[in-house]
């Protein structure tokens, strides 16, 4: 699961989301942060959520997605970076034609007891 580098293409490849949803691939953790590529399918997207205990910063590579942070949601695109405080509701709402991102949570974010709380 740690590696040095991770090229997100052959993430998607190697570990493609299900038809109009969601995949998230873990491709590092260290003591301090954690990140994985985020495979959205057209269609697909997230609840909105908080982590009460991470901060997130998310970058898209391809595709768009919209992005509910806070009480408003925008259309997201390649180059855009979110980072997203600890206690903030966000989330990739839905991705008209899919979207490939990369997802760094900080502090280090344990799979088996996710932080994440669902608001709507």
């Amino acid at each position: 699961m740690t590696r040095p580098t991770a090229h997100a293409h052959q993430v998607r490849a190697e570990h493609p989301a299900p038809d109009a949803g969601l995949l998230l691939t873990w491709v590092q953790h260290t003591e301090r942060s954690s990140t994985g590529i985020v495979d959205i399918k057209p269609g697909g997207g997230l609840a909105p959520h908080i982590h009460e205990t991470h901060d997130e910063i998310i970058t898209v590579l391809e595709g768009s997605v919209e992005f509910r942070f806070g009480d408003g949601t925008f259309l997201a695109g390649p180059g855009d970076v979110m980072a997203v405080p600890a206690g903030t509701v966000h989330g990739p709402v839905h991705s008209p034609d899919g979207c490939l991102m990369v997802s760094v949570f900080c502090p280090w974010f344990d799979p088996e007891n996710p932080d994440r709380v669902f608001v709507e």
